[in-house]
């Protein structure tokens, strides 16, 4: 299912049990003062999203913003004739709405689900009043607003100069990292858009990985079977960016 800008669809979830440990599964989220977050939490609703469901599209004016929490998001630079290039993802460690957060109403790049999984929802209008009063959650997402813009540079380069085997090794780990679980949902046709590869040298990558007994796949899932030597086939990249993340935002 894919839906329009301004997305409000999704299974809304029954929050009656314990909602604060559902929205701390979320980096930025469970950093923040306990006042901040019951604040922030009485104004979002937790939504269930499937793959392709579309969060905001380009150029289109946001509606809501999202903290993702078992879910993943990816946000993809679409090109006039077609083409789709993924800029960066965005899993429980971040935040979807950054151009909100920086006072621009519309995005330069599509939102979609690339994990399917649950996402803490918040009305714009909401959530730029909530801003106010809220100094801790603004000081988080300045220094995540840095850390993506770190990771776009590095994603740049990295399609630039590495194989697409190191880079596939790459994409999995970050969103195993996203997901915080090992396992999770994708096809090699959603990944060749991903990565800006052709299919046929996406199955060649996966191949080789699985060969080496580094992922198991079946159904349309990816398993890491080794992670530390999944680490050693990707390229220096994914190093680089899970390092910055701990500086910026741990």
């Amino acid at each position: 299912m894919v839906l329009a800008s301004g997305f409000t669809g999704g299974s809304v979830r029954n929050t009656a049990t314990d909602p604060t440990a559902r929205a701390t599964k979320n980096t930025l989220l469970s950093k923040l003062p306990s006042s901040e977050l019951a604040a922030l939490l009485e104004i979002s609703a937790y939504i269930d999203c499937d793959l392709r469901d579309v969060f905001y599209e380009n150029g289109a004016k946001i509606k809501n913003v999202y903290f993702p929490l078992t879910g993943m998001i990816s946000l993809v630079t679409e090109l006039k004739d077609g083409t789709s290039l993924e800029s960066m993802t965005v899993g429980c460690e971040g935040f979807a709405g950054l151009p909100v957060f920086h006072g621009v109403a519309t995005a330069h790049t599509m939102a979609m689900c690339q994990i399917k999984g649950a996402f803490l929802r918040l009305p714009v209008e909401s959530f730029t009043s909530l801003l106010a009063t809220a100094p801790q959650l603004a000081v988080l997402l300045h220094r995540y607003s840095q850390f993506a813009h770190e990771v776009v540079a590095q994603s740049a380069a990295c399609n630039s100069m590495h194989l697409i085997e190191q880079r596939c090794a790459r994409w999995l780990l970050i969103s195993s990292d996203a997901v915080d679980s090992l396992e999770f949902g994708l096809t090699h046709e959603f990944l060749s858009q991903m990565l800006a590869v052709r299919r046929p040298g996406v199955t060649v990558a996966i191949g080789q990985l699985e060969r080496a007994k580094l992922i198991g796949t079946r159904y349309g899932k990816i398993a890491i079977l080794d992670k530390a030597g999944l680490e050693k086939a990707a390229c220096e990249c994914y190093r680089t960016v899970t390092d910055r993340k701990r500086e910026l935002l741990s």
